[in-house]
Parts: structure tokens; C-alpha cells; sequence
């Protein structure tokens, strides 16, 4: 546990070194409080100027979070066996948005440019970075809500096509794979299967294309047995969790 001083106030964090890894991510956590997922190579001191630019985020989530109610599930089919705890992890709470964070989006990180202009509504575009346009006159709450929900709606504006490009795929090696796929808002759940029908948690499409077809062949049959590179595929599910943002 590190500790990082700001005021009268202390904020705890742990650290977590995930080999591959290319960005750095702030997590408030229920369970584990405040961690710091890192690549390889970095060491502390770059951690605390992370900490200290979103110290002031960091405070307000920890001073206004409530411990969330844990409910039983009901039974699903599991997208992946589990061998894979990381990808499970409590789920992040959504935080400031700044220029030059990054995102990730089939397995790469792309950058968030921020444009406050004289607009009536706000926008995402995307060319090779995320281009978030929005109103002048929005204060920084406005701004994190509102980036917030553009990137929701782009993702999910995508999902249909790019796991039905994954399907595709899936399709060419497995003669019983269905279909069409459909997404949903499955929380911390890769996949699952109602109705006769795979649901891909619409999050998955941080994923590399390769471990999309991964899940989606997990739901019927055994994934690793279909794909000789199964271990590559989901490696990402391992280093990685669900939060987009």
C-alpha cells in the first residue's frame, strides 16, 4: 500500500504491474479502494504525479462513494472459464475526463481531444483519436457527464457491427456457431446466453477483435479446442477488466 499526501488529507492506493500494458488507469474500487493499474517499466514517482494531477477526482469519488450492495446473481452460462479472476474485478467509477487520456477501442488506446466551442449540443467524432466537441458554457461536471455519455453512445453505436465482424470469423471455424449476436449492458459479464441467443457485454469491444471471437465462442462450444492461439486470445481478458471508462 502507498500512500500519497495532499492537504490534511491522505489518499491509500496500491499498485498493479500488468506486462503489455501501454497506458496508466486511476480505479476507485469498492472492494480495493484506490488502485493504479500500470505497465511495465514504470516506477513510483511516476505513479504519484498520476495521483497528484487527479487527486481532487480521487477525493471527491473515496468522500461520496458508498459500498454497493452485493445481490446474488441468477445463473448464467460463464463467457469464459475461470481462469481469468482479473477481468472480474470491481467495477471502476466513471472519472474526470481530461485532453490527451486514453481509451481503448479492439485492443489499441486511442487519445481524447476535448473542443469547447460555440455549440447548441454536444459530440463525439472519431478519427483516429476521440474528438469530443462540446458547449463553452458547460462547467466541469456538465463536461464529464456529457463526454461520458458521448462515449457510451459510440461504443454502443458500434457493437452490432464490429461483433457481428467477430461472428463472421467465428463462423469460418465453427460450422454450429449461430447466426447473429446481439449486446446489452451485462455490467461485469463478458457474455451470455438468453433465450438461445449470446449476449456480448457491449464493453467487450475494448477487446482485441481475436478475444471477441474468443467469448463469442465460448457460448457454445469450447473455445480453446476451436482456436490453436486460444491462449493468446485470452490473454486480454487476464490483464485486462471491462471498464471502457
Amino acid at each position: 500500500m502507498y500512500t500519497y499526501q495532499t492537504g490534511n488529507q491522505t489518499i491509500d492506493y496500491k499498485i498493479e504491474v500488468v506486462p503489455n500494458r501501454t497506458d496508466i488507469t486511476v480505479q476507485i474500487c469498492d472492494k480495493e479502494g484506490v488502485k493504479v493499474i500500470i505497465p511495465r517499466g514504470l516506477n513510483e514517482n511516476n505513479v504519484r504525479s498520476i495521483i497528484a494531477r487527479k487527486a481532487t477526482w480521487i477525493l471527491k469519488q473515496l468522500n461520496g462513494s458508498q459500498p454497493a450492495e452485493e445481490k446474488p446473481a441468477a445463473p448464467k452460462k460463464e463467457a469464459v472459464k475461470k481462469e481469468a479472476p482479473k477481468a472480474a474485478a470491481s467495477a471502476a467509477k466513471t472519472g474526470s475526463f481530461e485532453e490527451g487520456d486514453k481509451f481503448p477501442y479492439l485492443g489499441r488506446q486511442y487519445r481524447l481531444n476535448i473542443v469547447r466551442g460555440d455549440v447548441a449540443k454536444a459530440e463525439m467524432t472519431f478519427r483516429a483519436k476521440f474528438i469530443a466537441t462540446v458547449p463553452e458554457s458547460w462547467n466541469e461536471q456538465q463536461t464529464n457527464e456529457g463526454i461520458g455519455q458521448l462515449l457510451t453512445e459510440w461504443y454502443q453505436g458500434r457493437a452490432g457491427e464490429k461483433f457481428q465482424e467477430a461472428l463472421k470469423s467465428v463462423k469460418k471455424a465453427a460450422d454450429n456457431a449461430p447466426e447473429s449476436v446481439k449486446w446489452d449492458e451485462l455490467g461485469e459479464e463478458y457474455a451470455t446466453t438468453q433465450d438461445n441467443t449470446i449476449v456480448l457485454n457491449w464493453r467487450l469491444l475494448t477487446a482485441p477483435l481475436a478475444t471477441i471471437e474468443y467469448v463469442i465462442a465460448s457460448q457454445f462450444t469450447n473455445a480453446d479446442e476451436l482456436f490453436e492461439d486460444a491462449a493468446e486470445r485470452k490473454q486480454w481478458l487476464s490483464d485486462n477488466t471491462l471498464n471502457a471508462f
